[in-house]
C-alpha cells in the first residue's frame, strides 16, 4: 500500500465455490519480516478488510 509505513507483503487470494451462488475467499499474506508483520496486526484492520470484501460482494452481485 502506498504511502504507509508498512514494508512490502505478499498476498494470495483462493476463491473456493461452496454452492453456485457461494464461496469461500482464503488470504495468505507473507510479510517482510516478522516485525512488519506484527505491526500491521496491531492495527485494526479486519474493518478496513470486511468494507473491501462487502464492495467486492456489490460489484459481484449487480454483475448476475
Amino acid at each position: 500500500m502506498e504511502h504507509t509505513p508498512f514494508g512490502v507483503q505478499l498476498e494470495f487470494y483462493e476463491f473456493e465455490q461452496l454452492t453456485e451462488d457461494t464461496s469461500k475467499l482464503s488470504m495468505r499474506v507473507i510479510y517482510e519480516s516478522g516485525e512488519k508483520r506484527d505491526q500491521v496486526l496491531k492495527l485494526p484492520f479486519a474493518q478496513g478488510i470486511n468494507m473491501a470484501h462487502n464492495r467486492l460482494q456489490d460489484i459481484v452481485s449487480k454483475l448476475k
